[in-house]
């Protein structure tokens, strides 16, 4: 199905979401709207504060994603919801679910991990895990993304190592954290001081452990650029990682009002979601 190129795009648009939504007009509530092709297969799934201010806006648009979109456009249901927060939630449900052709956001699996720490010991040992651990009295998350998460830890250990025992060369790093995949578990040695900094930053709260590191990675005189690049490529993980994953959680709670320490998986995309309209 293509536009009829002997009439104008915007014209052309008008007929096609005016028959895709038949006599009648959605109302003016919030909801969500489907987009079928003449296969009734899915294209794309909205929400909107007003259905039909948003809906009848498609007749108009200008962007060529939209084009390509109502040129195969069939079919227009929408459903009421009570709230926009609703409409929300119900928008984000569908396109995980549906993974629409033309819709991007959400659509992806993602990956999502806990990270916890427990006393062995005199060490403090960091795990990874896709699920909440029985046997860790400290557990933060969820983190929302595979390659951030796992750089973000890895990079963590590496810091808390150099900032225990300084050392003049990335190649004296444990091979452990030399490994291309950080370890799901790893212990280091930890002062009390320093632990209270790991679980504040963890909870997102403060940067001050960031800070702490970084000063202390400038203070070294190492014996190559390529560990001074090393080292600073990790503080840069660290501080995205946090920006992205605790502290991002810490103002979830915050912005929403959340009591539970920690965030579900299956909640935090719809949470995000939330505190990005509000």
């Amino acid at each position: 199905m293509t536009l009829d190129l002997f009439e104008p795009a915007a014209l052309t648009q008008k007929q096609r979401v005016n028959s895709a939504l038949g006599e009648d007009l959605p109302p003016h509530h919030p909801g969500v709207y489907t987009m079928y092709d003449r296969h009734d297969q899915v294209l794309y799934v909205g929400k909107a504060k007003d259905l039909q201010q948003r809906i009848t806006s498609y007749r108009y648009s200008k962007s060529k994603k939209t084009q390509r979109m109502v040129a195969h456009l069939e079919r227009i249901s929408y459903e009421v919801c009570n709230t926009e927060t609703d409409a929300i939630l119900l928008e984000n449900l569908l396109i995980r679910s549906l993974r629409p052709p033309f819709n991007h956001a959400n659509k992806k699996p993602e990956t999502y991990y806990y990270i916890s720490t427990a006393r062995r010991g005199n060490k403090r040992e960091f795990r990874l895990s896709m699920r909440v651990p029985d046997d860790y009295p400290n557990v933060y998350g969820c983190f929302k993304g595979h390659l951030k998460t796992r750089k973000g830890l890895g990079a963590l250990l590496k810091l808390l190592y150099v900032f225990n025992r300084p050392i003049r060369s990335a190649a004296y790093l444990p091979s452990q954290l030399l490994n291309r995949i950080t370890p799901q578990k790893f212990q280091l040695e930890l002062n009390s001081q320093t632990g209270v900094l790991v679980d504040q930053f963890l909870k997102g709260s403060s940067s001050l452990l960031a800070d702490e590191l970084e000063s202390s990675v400038m203070g070294i005189t190492f014996k190559d650029r390529f560990t001074e690049n090393y080292f600073d490529n990790e503080l840069e993980q660290l501080r995205m990682f946090y920006t992205l994953g605790p502290n991002r959680n810490f103002r979830m709670k915050e912005e929403l009002g959340l009591e539970s320490v920690l965030i579900n998986q299956d909640e935090i995309d719809d949470l995000l979601a939330i505190m990005k309209k509000s």
